[in-house]
């Protein structure tokens, strides 16, 4: 059994079991495959990572998608098939994040994500048994949020500023090797990829 202080985790494949296949037909109902796949990819991939940093709104992203594609589709149809990337988050996995912190341990969670997907976390993904999203970690880190994402050595440095962790007391999961050298290099944490989706369960 491992056990550190100061438990840090992803969310996509790590938490939250992603369904790509899903999202892609989910905007193929809409007419928005050539954003993903097409013509427009470039733009909509683009479009994708200057969401996932903040530097453009939920709303910019939409318009932006309507003007590509020409096509009239509304937030909410937008919001609703990117957020079919996210299939469901396992009760054992919410029972170990409360049991974690009932231990003692400090637990946050630092993820590329866009506001959407983590609201959608939120109201949908993450209630158990009466407890919501605050009752599982003690501080959360988005990229949209941040304007900073994984592996760039600035976002890992940034949760160290806001919480005073020390190195030798944290663990951080991620399913990204690029993610979790970068966080050993740049601050010195202790790191386990998560290669299969249920692989951290066994370290408690």
């Amino acid at each position: 059994m491992i056990n550190y202080y100061n438990i840090i985790f992803d969310l996509g494949n790590v938490l939250v079991r992603l369904d790509s296949e899903a999202c892609l037909n989910a905007f193929a109902e809409l007419g928005l495959t050539p954003l993903l796949q097409g013509e427009h990819q470039a733009e909509g991939h683009q479009l994708m990572h200057q969401l996932g940093l903040g530097l453009i709104s939920t709303e910019q992203f939409c318009d932006a998608i309507r003007r590509l594609s020409g096509l009239a589709v509304t937030n909410a149809a937008i919001e609703a098939a990117a957020d079919k990337m996210l299939a469901y988050i396992p009760d054992a996995k919410k029972a170990m994040l409360l049991r974690l912190r009932a231990e003692g341990h400090r637990v946050f969670l630092l993820s590329n994500t866009i506001d959407m997907h983590w609201d959608y976390c939120v109201k949908t993904l993450f209630p158990y048994q009466g407890h919501t999203v605050d009752d599982y970690f003690d501080q959360v880190f988005l990229s949209q949020r941040l304007h900073l994402d994984k592996p760039n050595p600035a976002i890992y440095k940034e949760v160290v500023r806001q919480t005073g962790i020390h190195p030798d007391e944290t663990l951080f999961i991620d399913d990204l090797p690029e993610n979790c050298e970068a966080a050993r290099q740049s601050v010195g944490w202790q790191v386990f990829q998560n290669k299969q989706f249920d692989d951290w369960l066994s370290l408690f």
